[in-house]
């Protein structure tokens, strides 16, 4: 049951809720505003920035800064991702990190008003892995999210890769990201189709030169593969394996550039793919 309501706009409000009128999944202005309010009150999408484990292994080789605050540009990493994040309709955003972490990225995002979202921060106390630091977002999340490291560069669009995820109906899916040679040994995927059949961390003999780049979207399901409990537990070592093995994990082949930020050089290359 619907309830009718009146309301004023602005012309200009009025002309983007009109580009949204497409005569077919959306016939009206009020199919479209009430889509809008949907996707940002009711379902507000949500994303998770991970930046926990030990705040020493988050610092960029040769320097005192954190990786995630290294500068690329004009900005900082870690506001590049909330920047994507925001583009692809991610209003809220869980940031999970040790507190030297956190309190050094909340002294740049703040509460994130100025880039258009909403930001909160969860300490963790001890590194117990991806999976466990993930799992401390839980009571934020209400339906499929999205999760992204603190430390990536990438340049592919979230929202299509958050369209494949619904669309192909997997627990989990993960970009992938398809490299030239075996210069990358860790997080190698086999797939078949666009299933994830095989997810190795650290194989001893890469069989692909398909890398997981731990970016995707996952269901709620998906934390009930995390035992509670202080318990060492990974999302790469623990997690992706067993949701391979059953059949539910989905691998999304991006198209575009990808720099897993380690030291000054990475930052670098960041820089300069920014400018194409």
């Amino acid at each position: 049951m619907k309830d009718r309501v009146s309301i004023t706009l602005d012309r200009n409000v009025l002309a983007e809720v009109d580009k949204r009128v497409d005569g077919i999944y959306i016939r009206s202005r009020s199919d479209a505003i009430e889509k809008i309010l949907r996707e940002n009150v009711v379902d507000a999408k949500t994303a998770v920035i991970l930046a926990g484990g030990s705040p020493e292994k988050l610092i960029l080789k040769g320097s005192d800064v954190y990786r995630p605050l290294v500068s690329i540009g004009k900005k900082s990493l870690i506001e590049d991702i909330v920047y994507k994040c925001r583009e692809a309709g991610f209003s809220n955003i869980v940031v999970v990190g040790f507190p030297a972490v956190v309190s050094k990225l909340y002294e740049t995002l703040g509460n994130g008003n100025k880039y258009g979202v909403s930001i909160v921060y969860i300490e963790e106390d001890k590194a117990l892995g991806s999976a466990k630091s993930l799992e401390r977002a839980r009571k934020y999340l209400k339906t499929d999210f999205l999760f992204v490291p603190c430390d990536h560069w990438f340049d592919f669009d979230l929202k299509k890769l958050g369209d494949f995820h619904r669309m192909n109906g997997g627990v989990a899916t993960l970009a992938v990201h398809s490299k030239t040679s075996f210069d990358w040994n860790t997080s190698i995927v086999e797939m078949d189709g666009y299933k994830i059949v095989s997810y190795e961390e650290f194989p001893k003999k890469p069989k692909t030169h398909l890398v997981s780049m731990l970016i995707g979207f996952m269901k709620l399901e998906a934390l009930d593969k995390i035992p509670p409990g202080e318990i060492s537990w990974s999302l790469q070592e623990n997690v992706f394996p067993k949701l391979a093995k059953e059949g539910v994990l989905m691998g999304y082949p991006i198209a575009g550039e990808w720099v897993n930020v380690h030291s000054r050089k990475d930052a670098d290359k960041v820089v300069e793919l920014s400018k194409r």
